[in-house]
């Protein structure tokens, strides 16, 4: 799945790490970038890796968090105008393509556990059943009375 992202979010999103930079005087963190553009860090991650993949910004984690600087900001007038059409309902055609995949093979996970456990238990009651057998005496030959 190709990442798009438009001209107009990735100069905000650049200008919040450019004016983040200023103000902290050290590259920020994701989270500070959601919060002062006001969106979930979710989706300002998603964008940021985006503008990553073009070589716009390069983000550094390390075990705690991740912090964003911007590497080439002239690489924003690249950018498309606005997202096409097509992009976006190819994207949810394949988030909801995966997600049937998700869930049909938690199914299967699923109805395999309920054959087994439906042989267990025929298991289990075959096993009680030769448990609670008595052995009955053996039948005498007619000639044997």
């Amino acid at each position: 799945m190709d990442v798009t992202i438009t001209y107009e979010e990735g100069h905000a999103h650049v200008a919040a790490v450019r004016v983040l930079t200023y103000r902290l005087q050290r590259p920020p963190t994701l989270e500070e970038v959601a919060e002062v553009l006001g969106s979930q860090v979710e989706i300002t991650n998603h964008r940021l890796r985006a503008l990553e993949k073009l070589g716009i910004i390069t983000i550094v984690e390390n075990p705690f968090e991740a912090h964003v600087s911007v590497e080439d900001h002239l690489a924003l007038e690249k950018l498309p105008a606005e997202a096409s059409a097509t992009a976006l309902a190819d994207a949810v055609q394949d988030f909801r393509r995966r997600q049937e995949e998700k869930a049909s093979e938690m199914m299967r996970k699923f109805e395999e556990d309920d054959e087994k456990g439906e042989k267990k238990k025929k298991h289990d009651r075959i096993a009680e059943d030769l448990r609670g057998y008595k052995k009955k005496p053996a039948r005498k030959a007619p000639w044997e009375k």
